[in-house]
């Protein structure tokens, strides 16, 4: 039914604040199940389902599924309570509801109450407390990995935008039961999302958040009204029949009039919510940062990947900056090979032989960012699958199919990765890299590196794969003021002969 309406303050948002209010509020109603305690348990079980949406997508722990199954199946028992509960509010208010009928209706649903509120204690006294309090004590600080306002939650709440917004649309398209009722779902994910999240939009966004998802809560509750009048009322009483159906008519077209006069045209509110959202620069860094999350929570040790992120993102640069980035099938290039190098490791979830064919398998199952296409989702999947072990070849189904232009990209972003990853092996931080193109090839500078084996033999290894790509020999040079660099060009050139 409608949305909860009052305030609640910032620092007691949060997985912990509404699965501590459910456990809380499920022994008020225990006691009483009396409007407010049953509305207000509800709330708090239905934003901990906003946020399990959102954080079960990266985190697989088993305990998300288990506190969903629970909060689902107590949601569901108390429904028809709740429904009763809100449609004896209605006939309080509604004119039309003094005449018979209205007495015929509050009576029967008065009398069919006792069956549901003992319904209802029973559902409440079989809820088992104390796993909800173990699943809180678990999921709470997996939940604190996703910080407030960073650029994952923006980008889990520009997903339930986009939600919202195309219900949105299909509603006011439709101008259905059905597209109103789905649309007031997925408006309420959304500001429970804004509340959790963003914490920084809430204050700004909460009352026009709640005004909508009231006037919704109102439709739906109307129609409710209405399926209840004509089970209750023969339809042989058409006089009587038109005299509700008008009044109910009335009461809807009044709130969805004023829905559309708030979330329609060049200045809705949907288009002040989706400005304030990541576009452009900010979605792409989102986008992978959302990607990162996910690969975080099945990537046992995971600084070490984010490291080689990061030097795989500067790889590219300095690439990109003499010009070997020309010709690739995706402006998103640079950032699909950061995508793939955080979720290189993702397979290990499955065990550590052959990991790198199943983080390819596990990316290529997600779903595809905002703004992506498919086929960029499927090149960072390769990325990531050819990031160790055997060169991408002709033979490997999956490279196979390619377009020669996506086969290329393969090559160049999975060099850069596999290069990065060696880079990371070094006993000291590689602090940056510079790029100079010679008549002989490519010299690859990186400061901090020593030039000194066992580094040496691996990077000879790990440039292999860069140099078919670019299709020039490269040479990696210590970049550290009086090295002796002669003297590793000759090794380097021993190595690569």
């Amino acid at each position: 039914m409608k949305g909860e309406t009052q305030n609640t303050p910032q620092a007691e948002l949060g997985l912990a604040r509404w699965m501590g209010r459910a456990r809380k509020m499920c022994k008020k109603a225990a006691k009483e199940p009396s409007a407010d305690n049953v509305h207000d348990l509800r709330t708090a079980l239905r934003r901990c389902l906003a946020i399990e949406s959102a954080l079960s997508e990266c985190d697989p722990h088993p305990d998300w599924k288990k506190m969903k199954r629970a909060a689902k199946k107590l949601l569901k028992n108390l429904g028809e309570l709740r429904d009763s509960q809100v449609l004896l509010d209605w006939l309080g208010k509604l004119e039309v509801a003094k005449d018979g009928l209205g007495e015929a209706l509050k009576m029967s649903i008065e009398q069919e109450q006792k069956r549901l509120k003992a319904a209802a204690l029973k559902a409440l006294g079989d809820f088992d407390q104390q796993k909800w309090k173990t699943w809180e004590q678990t999921l709470t600080p997996r939940a604190a990995l996703v910080a407030p306002d960073s650029p994952v939650a923006q980008y889990i709440a520009l997903e339930r935008w986009e939600e919202g917004h195309r219900r949105h649309q299909f509603a006011l398209h439709s101008q259905s039961r059905i597209g109103y009722h789905r649309l007031r779902v997925g408006l309420k994910n959304f500001r429970y999302t804004v509340e959790n999240f963003l914490p920084s939009l809430k204050a700004e966004w909460d009352k026009d958040l709640k005004q909508l998802q009231n006037l919704l809560g109102d439709v739906h509750d109307l129609d409710v009204l209405w399926s209840r009048v004509i089970r209750v009322r023969p339809e042989s009483d058409r006089a009587t029949l038109a005299t509700w159906k008008a009044a109910i008519e009335q009461e809807t077209k009044q709130r969805l009039a004023q829905y559309r006069s708030s979330a329609t045209g060049k200045n809705s509110i949907w288009q002040t919510w989706r400005a304030a959202l990541p576009e452009n620069e900010k979605l792409e860094q989102a986008a992978v940062a959302k990607l990162g999350a996910w690969a975080s929570f099945r990537t046992p040790d995971f600084a070490p990947v984010q490291r080689i992120a990061a030097r795989a993102v500067e790889l590219y640069d300095v690439l990109a900056a003499r010009g070997f980035a020309v010709g690739l099938p995706t402006e998103r290039a640079r950032w699909i090979v950061q995508a793939a190098a955080l979720m290189q490791d993702v397979g290990l979830t499955e065990g550590s032989k052959g990991h790198h064919k199943e983080s390819y398998r596990l990316i290529r199952k997600q779903p595809v960012p905002i703004g992506w296409k498919q086929t960029e989702l499927q090149l960072a999947a390769l990325v990531a699958r050819y990031h160790r072990k055997a060169l991408p070849q002709l033979k490997h189904k999956e490279f196979s199919r390619l377009p020669a232009a996506m086969q290329q990209a393969t090559l160049f972003l999975a060099g850069i990765l596999r290069l990065a990853n060696c880079f990371e092996q070094a006993a000291k931080p590689v602090r940056k890299l510079h790029l100079d193109v010679t008549t002989e090839g490519l010299a690859l500078r990186a400061y901090g590196y020593d030039g000194e084996e066992p580094l040496l033999s691996k990077l000879a290894n790990a440039k292999h794969l860069l140099e078919i790509a670019c299709r020039k020999p490269i040479v990696i040079l210590p970049g550290a003021a009086g090295a002796a660099v002669r003297q590793v060009e000759l090794k380097a050139k021993a190595h690569a002969a």
